[in-house]
C-alpha cells in the first residue's frame, strides 16, 4: 500500500491541483497527535517519497518511551507541521516523514497491518518491519499505555495556511530528525502547480521522472551550475543557492494569474512555444539533436513554467553529463577527483556548459582549450583556491571583460570567446607545486 493510503485514519489522497493562499487567522495551534491524524490529511504530489531509515524511526520510538517514562504534566511536543488547506483537505507541506512514522507506530501498537508486502525493500517497508520487531517485545498493557501517550499526550504545532508559497516560506527548516525541503523541491512544487490543467497521467509521469533522479544530482545541477551561470553572466557574485533564490527559476506562467502578461513575457512565451515546431521543420536539414534542444532551452532566456521546466531540467541533466565528458578529456588527471582542483574544475565545467548551450559545437575544441587555460590558471597563480577565488574570477570582479561568462552573455557569435585574454603566469606565480599543470596551460595563454 502506498503512503497515500494510510497516513490518517479516515481518508487520505494525493492531489494535483494547487491554489494560492495565506496563513489563516488563528491558524497556529497545538494539537494532539491523535486529533491531527484523525483530520483529512493528504500528501501532495510535490512531496518527496518516504525516506526515513529504520534507525531514525526507532530513535523516535526511544524518544517517545523516554518522554512517557518521565511522566511529566506538560505535553511532549514533536515540533511543527505545516498544512495547506485546499478543497476541504489539509495538504502536508512540512512534517510528512514524522506523521507517516507516527501513523505506523500507532498502527503497530493497534495490531493493524498497513503493509502486508514484506518483500518490498522500500524505506517505508523497512521502517515498518523494524517497528514491528521493536514493539513486539512490549506487553499488551505497555502497548496500550504507549498508544494512549502518543495519541493524547504528544502534541504537534499545527500551522494551517491557504497560500502554498507562504507555507514554504515559513515551514520548519529543522525537521524533527528529518530532511528539509531543498530549493529544487520547492521548484518542483511551483511548477507542478503550473501544470494544474495537465492530465493526471502527465503530472504523475513528471513526478516519477523527477523522483528517479538523485537529490544530489538535482542539487548539483542547480547550485553548482545553473545558479552560478545565471549570476556570473551578469557580473554578480554567486554565494550559494538557497530557497531565497528560486525566483530566478520560476519562469513565466503561460496563464498569468490575476494579471495580463507583459510584452516581454508574451514574446518569450510565443518564441519558446513555437520552437518545437520550428525545430521539427529544420532538424532534418540543419540541426543536430543537441543543438535543437539547446535552441529551445537557452540559459539566457526566461524559462516557461510548468511542464517545459521539467523538460528543460531533463535535457540539462543529459547535457551536463556530455559536457563533463568533454571537460574530463581536456583536464586529464587534473579533474575534480583531486580535491585541490575541485573549484577550478567546477569553474571550467560551468563555462563549458554555458558555451555549448549558447554556441553548440561550433569552435568547441578551441573554446575548450581557452576556457581550460582561463580556469586552471587560477590553480597556478594561487597556493590555495577557495570558492571566493573562483567567484571573483568568474564574475570579473575587477574587470568584467576578463569574465567569459559576461563575454558570452553579450556575444552573438562563438568568436567572442577567442577574445578572452588569458595571461601567462608571471615568474613569481610559477609555483613549483604546479609545474605539470603550468606546462599544459602556458601554450594556451594569450601571448
Amino acid at each position: 500500500m502506498t503512503r497515500a493510503g494510510w497516513l490518517h485514519q479516515g481518508t487520505l489522497t494525493t492531489t494535483h491541483e494547487r491554489q494560492h493562499m495565506a496563513i489563516k487567522e488563528a491558524g497556529v495551534s497545538a494539537v494532539s497527535v491523535g486529533a491531527l491524524l484523525a483530520q483529512k490529511l493528504r500528501i501532495p504530489e510535490y512531496q518527496r517519497p518516504y525516506r526515513w531509515q529504520p534507525e531514525t524511526a526507532l530513535q523516535l520510538v526511544d524518544d517517545l518511551r523516554q518522554a512517557q517514562a518521565r511522566d511529566e504534566d506538560v505535553p511532549y511536543v514533536l515540533g511543527a507541521v505545516i498544512l495547506h488547506e485546499c478543497d476541504g483537505w489539509l495538504d502536508v507541506v512540512d512534517g510528512q516523514q514524522r506523521l507517516l512514522t507516527l501513523r505506523m507506530v500507532m498502527a503497530v501498537l493497534q495490531c493493524h497491518n498497513l503493509l502486508p508486502d514484506r518483500q518490498n525493500k522500500a524505506p517505508v517497508c523497512l521502517v515498518w518491519q523494524a517497528l514491528q520487531h521493536r514493539l513486539a517485545a512490549l506487553e499488551d498493557a505497555e502497548k496500550e499505555s504507549l498508544l494512549d501517550f502518543i495519541s493524547n499526550r504528544c502534541q504537534l504545532v499545527r500551522v494551517v495556511t491557504d497560500d502554498v508559497d507562504e507555507a514554504f516560506r515559513v515551514f520548519d527548516s529543522q525537521n524533527y530528525r528529518g530532511k528539509p525541503l531543498a530549493p529544487h523541491d520547492l521548484l518542483k512544487a511551483h511548477h507542478l502547480r503550473e501544470m494544474r490543467n495537465e492530465s493526471a497521467a502527465m503530472q504523475t509521469a513528471v513526478v516519477e521522472a523527477w523522483e528517479s533522479t538523485p537529490d544530489k544530482t538535482l542539487h548539483r545541477l542547480f547550485a553548482t551550475f545553473l545558479y552560478r551561470i545565471a549570476r556570473w553572466s551578469r557580473g554578480e557574485s554567486a554565494p550559494g543557492f538557497s530557497i531565497h533564490d528560486i525566483g530566478m527559476f520560476k519562469g513565466i506562467a503561460p496563464a498569468a494569474h490575476a494579471r495580463a502578461l507583459m510584452p516581454c513575457e508574451r514574446y518569450h512565451l510565443a518564441a519558446q512555444t513555437a520552437m518545437p515546431l520550428l525545430t521539427s521543420w529544420l532538424a532534418p536539414v540543419t540541426l543536430h539533436d543537441h543543438d535543437a534542444a539547446r535552441s529551445r532551452f537557452q540559459l539566457d532566456a526566461p524559462l516557461i513554467a510548468g511542464r517545459p521546466f521539467f523538460e528543460r531540467v531533463s535535457f540539462l541533466l543529459k547535457e551536463l553529463e556530455w559536457v563533463e565528458q568533454q571537460a574530463a578529456e581536456r583536464v586529464g588527471r587534473f579533474g575534480s577527483s583531486q580535491g585541490r582542483y575541485r573549484y577550478t574544475h567546477e569553474l571550467f565545467t560551468a563555462a563549458l556548459l554555458y558555451y555549448t548551450n549558447k554556441f553548440g559545437s561550433a569552435g568547441l575544441p578551441q573554446a575548450r582549450d581557452k576556457l581550460f587555460a582561463w580556469a586552471y590558471a587560477l590553480r597556478v597563480e594561487m597556493i590555495r583556491v577557495q570558492f571566493a577565488s573562483i567567484d571573483n574570477r568568474a564574475r570579473g570582479k575587477d574587470n568584467p571583460a576578463s569574465s567569459p561568462f559576461v563575454l558570452m552573455r553579450n556575444a552573438l557569435t562563438a568568436q567572442a570567446i577567442q577574445r578572452l585574454a588569458v595571461k601567462p603566469p608571471t615568474p613569481e606565480e610559477r609555483a613549483e607545486h604546479e609545474k605539470e599543470l603550468l606546462a599544459l596551460i602556458q601554450p594556451l595563454c594569450t601571448p
